[in-house]
């Protein structure tokens, strides 16, 4: 088998699909703020996708705070490839993940297992306005 290749790894405000199946991603970020924790921030997205591939596979996309190594948001699932030429999107919707503190967490994307692509989400704390 040919090693999966990341075509992209985002969060975004929101992810649509048009009628003619192209995606789009609006609104892309890094950054949360919040006065008070634990916080659920408001529905947000993530776009990963991945190309060279083909056949059945399982992916994950984890969540992960990095101090305390506690999944925030775990994502799992099966896809089907037909060809190495096809680029696989994910667009899940995010409601009411928990973000028990101010941190750094880190989500990756794996494929088979391995880990093919991973960024950082900075949660950080706002000052009251």
């Amino acid at each position: 088998m040919s090693e999966p290749v990341l075509v992209g790894l985002l969060f975004a405000d929101r992810v649509i699909t048009e009628n003619n199946n192209k995606k789009g991603i609006i609104g892309t970020f890094n950054r949360f703020h919040a006065e008070k924790y634990p916080v659920a921030f408001p529905t947000w997205a993530i776009y990963a996708a991945a190309t060279n591939l083909t056949g059945a596979h399982e992916f994950a996309l984890n969540l992960i705070e990095e101090e305390t190594s506690q999944v925030i948001i775990p994502i799992s699932g099966k896809i089907e490839v037909a060809s190495t030429s096809d680029v696989v999107e994910l667009t899940p919707t995010i409601m009411g993940a928990v973000f028990p503190r101010p941190g750094s967490y880190t989500l990756s994307f794996h494929i088979d297992g391995s880990v093919i692509g991973a960024r950082t989400l900075y949660v950080q704390k706002a000052e009251p306005k």
